[in-house]
């Protein structure tokens, strides 16, 4: 029977490294002869746009990540009304949507940029995201 082999514990200095030595592999692998990846990021009230963006990026043969839950729902219906630990958990969700785009498109129908998409904004111009917006 082989001899197994004991893990030693990884220092938090050690770890950082290594998370940030898979990222910079992970960014790496993307790009060769895959798709470009576009995280759509806005307000859920103008779902119309979102859609109308995802099959647009679709047709040019990107890869679309985008919101799969309407916050704009009713109360009733909407479980981020009725428990925030949802809303906290589709917030950071969508921060790793961003983590595995190229690009991140601002859907700023009107100019209009919330609390959520600002915070996405922010996150994804920290990680030197490339960022467009539908409207300059």
């Amino acid at each position: 029977m082989a001899e197994q082999k004991k893990l030693i514990p990884r220092t938090p200095a050690a770890e950082k490294a290594h998370q940030e030595l898979l990222k910079r592999c992970a960014v790496d692998l993307r790009k060769l002869n895959s798709p470009e990846i576009v995280c759509l990021c806005g307000s859920t009230r103008f779902i119309d746009t979102f859609n109308e963006w995802r099959q647009k990026l679709t047709l040019e043969g990107k890869i679309v990540l985008s919101v799969e839950i309407v916050t704009t729902q009713s109360k009733k219906v909407d479980p981020q009304y009725s428990n925030p630990s949802v809303k906290k958990m589709l917030d950071e969700l969508h921060l790793r949507k961003i983590d595995l785009a190229n690009e991140v498109m601002i859907l700023n129908v009107g100019g209009y940029i919330g609390e959520s998409t600002r915070n996405e904004l922010n996150y994804a111009i920290k990680e030197g995201k490339k960022i467009t917006y539908l409207e300059v």
